[in-house]
């Protein structure tokens, strides 16, 4: 087992922890486990309003979250969250309590576990890349560096072609003075009525939802979301909004009709499931849900009237889970 960091990837790591140069710093791998190789193709910097100390680093989360959504879109490969990077001070080459907890959390997003590099200058710039495993188990394993190391379809970016031919398409239209051209989004709420007989209900009590348990889960449920995210934003042409707050994960849209259609999702630990809510109700939910269910969709096989289904929580923000 080792690490192959992509040019771009090892570089990113080398400028951040250039331009953090007197404290710790970090960043978050994209990638994939292939042949027992863990491949980072991407690696995303702190953020904005990351926390920045000698002794103490923190995420800006939100912008690691948004980041995440716009860089999977880009590559052919599906990558996914793979492990993260932070510098220690002096030659601290171990992981600390706390480190314990974060690493705790990404190993637990994979059955093959996730990357953990931690950084020093002592003089001169080293990495320790570790395996991390759940249980909790560190590896120390080797690292290179190298586009020429890493299988081709993993650096293949997307056909643009496709994208192009949209805005082509949507352009020619606008511009030719027809005002007549197709819109170019289904309502959200439509495409949530004409699935729902196909979801298995579930329900939720009071202990299912603990915010400092459901807090821990937030990189994970926005991984596991990632395709029917890119979904909704690719193939249905859908400008979501997505939110987390106390490991709440929201999706949102407003239609055309002015209607915001919100569900909400979180992570269950005792239970090992994702549960999502829409007009009331609980349904399980599993990566590719979304996808799998409307790939066929024609939006003239449902109709409703407006005001009959609403979102979840709207007018009602104190509504229980």
């Amino acid at each position: 087992m080792q690490v192959i960091f992509s040019n771009r990837a090892y570089t990113a790591v080398i400028s951040e922890t250039s331009e953090k140069i007197k404290t710790e710093t970090g960043g978050i791998f994209l990638g994939c486990f292939e042949n027992g190789n863990w491949y980072v193709i991407e690696a995303i910097d702190p953020g904005p309003k990351a926390i920045f100390q000698v002794a103490y680093f923190e995420y800006d989360k939100k912008y690691t979250e948004h980041l995440i959504n716009k860089l999977v879109q880009i590559y052919q490969a599906k990558l996914t969250l793979i492990g993260l990077w932070h510098r220690h001070p002096g030659s601290f080459d171990e992981f600390s309590s706390t480190d314990d907890g974060t690493n705790s959390d990404y190993a637990k997003m994979s059955a093959n576990g996730a990357v953990s590099v931690l950084v020093n200058i002592d003089p001169k710039f080293r990495i320790t890349p570790y395996h991390v495993a759940w249980p909790l188990k560190y590896t120390k394993i080797a690292y290179k560096v190298g586009d020429n190391l890493i299988p081709e379809h993993l650096l293949a970016l997307r056909n643009a072609e496709k994208s192009l031919g949209y805005i082509n398409s949507y352009a020619d239209k606008l511009y030719s003075g027809n005002k007549t051209f197709d819109k170019p989004e289904i309502d959200f709420l439509r495409l949530l009525v004409s699935i729902k007989g196909k979801l298995q209900k579930t329900t939720l009590s009071k202990d299912d939802y603990k915010p400092e348990e459901a807090e821990k889960y937030r990189d994970f449920l926005i991984d596991s979301l990632l395709d029917d995210i890119t979904y909704f934003s690719e193939n249905r042409k859908l400008a979501l909004k997505i939110e987390q707050n106390k490991g709440v994960l929201s999706l949102s849209h407003k239609g055309s009709s002015n209607i915001v259609t919100m569900i909400h999702f979180i992570y269950v630990a005792h239970k090992k499931q994702i549960v999502f809510s829409h007009d009331d109700d609980c349904y399980l939910y599993t990566p590719g849900l979304f996808t799998n269910l409307l790939t066929d969709f024609n939006p003239a096989d449902v109709t409703f009237k407006s005001g009959l289904l609403r979102a979840f929580g709207i007018g009602n923000e104190n509504k229980d889970l």
